[in-house]
């Protein structure tokens, strides 16, 4: 069960730290969040092994009809890294709404862009 938390973390994660195109010429506030610095040194390459490793014993033992043991270091070791991804999640859903804020603040500041279209004639009501 926790193996599934910490997929969905990093699941999460992922789809978080990818930077939104902004297009509009102004800087990009979500570019802060960069998925190299956002998951550096969170995951190893020892936690892919043990991870993997427990993925192989799994499915050998399901191919038995029973269940796979989970190994006490891998639970803690995910139990690990779902705490540190659900602080830097956190640090990511709050420069997200700093930049949902900045937009905000900077479309009021602004005037809306000129109409592309002609003004419109003033109603009048059918002749009877």
């Amino acid at each position: 069960m926790r193996i599934a938390r910490w997929i969905v973390a990093a699941s999460v994660g992922l789809a978080f730290s990818a930077p939104a195109a902004a297009g509009d010429g102004y800087p990009d506030p979500l570019a802060q969040i960069d998925p190299q610095v956002l998951f550096k040194g969170v995951v190893s390459e020892a936690d892919v092994s043990l991870l993997f490793a427990y993925l192989r014993s799994a499915m050998l033992a399901a191919s038995q009809g029973r269940d796979a043991p989970v190994p006490g270091e891998l639970s803690q070791r995910a139990e690990a890294l779902g705490k540190e991804l659900q602080l830097r999640g956190t640090l990511a859903g709050l420069l997200i709404l700093g930049a949902i804020e900045h937009s905000a603040r900077q479309m009021l500041r602004e005037p809306p862009p000129p109409s592309a279209l002609p003004p419109a004639a003033p109603f009048a009501p059918p002749p009877d």
